[in-house]
């Protein structure tokens, strides 16, 4: 039965919609997922890595310059499978995944993914690890060397206990960007918000946020210039 479940295809959101402020120094007015990544853009490889999982549709959440997404999904190899769905202001990472839910067919559960992050996480996996819970809400954690710029991660029992703050350094679980969600968890929500300041502490407060690890991860947070680099040279090296 539960295997039947897991060959169930899904939806997935990629969180696209920031303006990218600390790549601006070399992102030329840009957004963070459309800049270029050897003979390609971050979003050709966050596509053609989610379309190997069951994934049979992905909803972009747009706000800076939605236009030059626009033009991104005609050209692409996958343009009858992205919906886009833009902002009529910035909304916040909570904000803008609730007025997707108001304002398209996204069936429940859905993937979440950040629009600069990398991770070698298993969709699959993680969504056999989300059906055994029978939790709201799942978070992807991934090991890291220093969890200094990320906050960390306290889970216990494929449950998340706590978030730390920024700045304490050290090795540790941070938040790789990589959800699962049911509708159900954001009944009660409305307008701007955030899922790290405002849904994350709800969840975790009433027991109801599953995490998910990610051991041995090349995990990359594209959104500053260090990483950025980082990520161009890893794919250079695949070449």
């Amino acid at each position: 039965m539960v295997e039947k479940c897991i060959q169930r295809m899904h939806s997935l959101i990629i969180l696209a919609g920031g303006i990218g402020t600390r790549l601006q120094s070399i992102s030329n007015g840009k957004p963070k997922a459309l800049m270029p990544v050897n003979n390609k853009v971050y979003l050709d490889l966050l596509l053609e890595k989610i379309f190997t999982y069951n994934i049979n549709h992905v909803f972009l959440s747009l706000h800076f310059k939605p236009e030059l997404f626009q033009d991104y999904i005609h050209n692409s190899f996958f343009k009858n499978k992205i919906t886009s769905v833009i902002e009529p202001e910035p909304l916040g990472t909570g904000g803008a995944i609730n007025y997707l839910i108001e304002n398209s067919s996204i069936s429940s559960p859905f993937f979440v993914l950040n629009g600069d992050s990398m991770s070698n996480i298993n969709l699959n996996k993680m969504y056999e690890e989300f059906l055994g819970q029978k939790l709201p809400a799942m978070i992807g954690i991934s090991k890291v060397e220093d969890t200094e710029r990320y906050g960390s991660v306290l889970s216990k029992g494929g449950k998340v206990m706590s978030f730390e703050e920024k700045g304490v350094t050290g090795l540790g679980w941070i938040n790789n960007g990589h959800y699962i969600f049911k509708k159900e968890a954001f009944v009660g929500f409305s307008e701007a918000f955030s899922l790290e300041k405002n849904l994350f502490p709800k969840l975790v407060g009433n027991q109801e946020l599953a995490s998910f690890k990610v051991e041995n991860d090349n995990f990359i947070d594209m959104g500053i210039p260090k990483d950025y680099e980082k990520l161009c040279n890893f794919y250079k090296k695949l070449i």
